[in-house]
């Protein structure tokens, strides 16, 4: 019992120091973004095609401003070109700021 404990608490905290890395890289995503304040999309890092072509639908590519509302554990409200959207916790991560 001890030793998975042990294993359970140094993997998470390498999960913490992963996170400190990603955004000491430049690396941030919607869901480290303060609320209130303007970005530009710097990637849209996913694999997953009709996720690309939602988020180009709405006018989420690549050098577009994005603007954070507010966000909650698991999604952001965000503004981009006028339109508002409610993005959940997938989408929210994949978008680079």
């Amino acid at each position: 019992m001890e030793l998975a404990y042990a294993m359970n608490k140094s993997a998470a905290g390498a999960e913490i120091k992963e996170k400190s890395h990603n955004a000491a890289a430049g690396n941030m995503t919607l869901l480290d973004a303060e609320p209130g304040q303007t970005y530009i999309i710097k990637e849209i890092n996913t694999d997953d095609d009709d996720m690309n072509s939602f988020l180009f639908r709405l006018g989420c590519y690549q050098g577009e401003p994005i603007t954070l509302i507010s966000k909650k554990k698991k999604s952001c409200i965000v503004v981009i070109k006028d339109g508002r959207y409610n993005l959940d916790k997938m989408l929210s991560e994949a978008i680079i700021i």
